[in-house]
Formats: structure tokens, C-alpha cells, sequence
């Protein structure tokens, strides 16, 4: 089902990404582990705007090596980390 979906709704949305911004949505915090989802945002060279979400990923904090760790993996596996230009973390205190 992962594989289907992803095949189906993220991946052509990705197509010739030249530029994207990538944003993080928490999702869920237990036990002190944090599970967010990473959120792109991104333009086709045609400059056609796109949004997609193309991972979950769990970490222990949210500061640091981290979530740049896995913020890399998620963009190397669709070979996006030559888009990016800027990245967003909500610091919500609420």
C-alpha cells in the first residue's frame, strides 16, 4: 500500500523539481518521541507550484543533528537534495 501510494500521488508530483522548500507537520508526540511529517513544497521547471508530503519519520528531539539526519535521508531517497533551498520547523509553544 506504501509503495502504491507513493508510486500514485508522490512521485509525480515530484517530477522535474527544480525548487522546493521543505516543512515539517507534527503529527504525533509519546513517550518522548516526536513523529513528524515532512512536507515539500516545491516548483516544476515549468514553474508549476506542487505540495506533497513524502515521509513520516520519528525522532527523540527535535533540534539538531536529528532531524537534519532524517530531513537528508527522506530527500536523498527522491533525489531532491540539490532542490532545496530552505527548510520550516513551526516552533509552536502552545
Amino acid at each position: 500500500m506504501v509503495t502504491k501510494t507513493i508510486q500514485l500521488h508522490v512521485l509525480p508530483r515530484l517530477v522535474k523539481t527544480t525548487t522546493l522548500l521543505a516543512s515539517f507537520d507534527l503529527w504525533m508526540s509519546r513517550g518522548g518521541v516526536d513523529t513528524f511529517a515532512l512536507v515539500i513544497n516545491c516548483l516544476n521547471e515549468s514553474w508549476m507550484p506542487r505540495h506533497v508530503t513524502i515521509g513520516l519519520f520519528e525522532v527523540h528531539e527535535t533540534i539538531g543533528l536529528s532531524m537534519a539526519g532524517q530531513l537528508r535521508s527522506l530527500l536523498e531517497k527522491y533525489d531532491l537534495m540539490n532542490c532545496m533551498i530552505a527548510f520550516v520547523k513551526d516552533e509552536d509553544t502552545t
